[in-house]
């Protein structure tokens, strides 16, 4: 086989290779940056248990202190 003929093959594959890899730490890249934000977001959540169980009323509104 002549090597011009196999280097006009192997030039198209070379970059298919490098445009694949460059595809494939673009959607790594995304998919921690959304991993990252998750964490972020996560971390702001009130840890009251009584938090949207009775619409917008919190159990303890209703609690009259005797002055």
């Amino acid at each position: 086989m002549n090597l011009l003929l196999l280097l006009l093959l192997v030039l198209p594959f070379a970059c298919l290779a490098v445009l694949s890899l460059v595809a494939l730490l673009g959607v790594v890249a995304i998919g921690g940056t959304l991993r990252v934000i998750g964490m972020v977001t996560s971390g702001r959540k009130v840890d009251d248990p009584w938090r949207d169980a009775v619409g917008d009323a919190h159990p303890l509104d209703c609690v009259e202190v005797a002055r």
